[in-house]
């Protein structure tokens, strides 16, 4: 039993032993009048550094790692990430906001699967991938996740309204309307809503003025 132990200790380290070991202290200071990529990838470095099991922060390292134009890197620290956190939802909705903000489509969509897999009764969690992936243009999926978050949950209004104003800001104004409906819907006499959703559309306004 022991010897079993050790191998699956052993098997769960390799993701971790794939990352450079860099202590926090000899890794490279940013140079901060240079160039952008380079100082956002100095600044992951020292924190992938400083916290290695760190599952979110890795996923978040895995994104600026992406920006920066270097996908084996990214790649290393999404795996260490899994690793570390093999059954966290969230770090898999990390992995797949990363891959779709950079425009990986097709490793986002798989990444979002897995932690609907992973919790698929997290309706906080379900509506917060539904927002990004409807920003990201994957609307299916979106409207599919936001479906499931309110089937749990119809009385959450934050909720709705993330997502209502996910379709407001780009412009997908009959979506927008039915999650705003079921919003009003769900606290009919809860003041804080009604000026929340009065608040969205006057930021609206000031920005795009409606026609007279």
């Amino acid at each position: 039993m022991k010897m079993v132990s050790r191998l699956v200790l052993f098997c769960a380290c390799l993701g971790l032993m794939a990352l450079p070991l860099i202590s926090a202290e000899s890794a490279p200071l940013p140079d901060f009048k240079g160039d952008a990529k380079a100082i956002m990838s100095a600044c992951a470095d020292r924190a992938v550094a400083i916290k290695p099991k760190d599952a979110e922060l890795l996923a978040e390292a895995g994104r600026v790692y992406l920006v920066a134009g270097n996908r084996a890197r990214a790649e290393e620290v999404f795996q260490a990430a899994v690793t570390v956190a093999p059954k966290k939802g969230k770090v898999a909705k990390l992995i797949g906001e990363a891959w779709l903000k950079n425009g990986f489509k097709a490793e986002a969509l798989e990444s979002f699967k897995r932690m609907e897999t992973l919790e698929p009764k997290d309706k906080n969690l379900l509506a917060s991938a539904a927002v990004v992936l409807l920003d990201g243009g994957e609307d299916a999926m979106a409207v599919q996740l936001m479906e499931r978050a309110w089937n749990r949950d119809p009385q959450d209004w934050q909720n709705t309204m993330d997502f209502a104003c996910a379709a407001l800001r780009n412009r997908k104004l009959d979506l927008a309307a039915i999650w705003f409906e079921r919003t009003v819907a769900a606290a009919p006499k809860d003041e804080t809503m009604w000026n929340e959703v009065a608040k969205v559309y006057a930021d609206r306004a000031a920005r795009v003025p409606y026609a007279h």
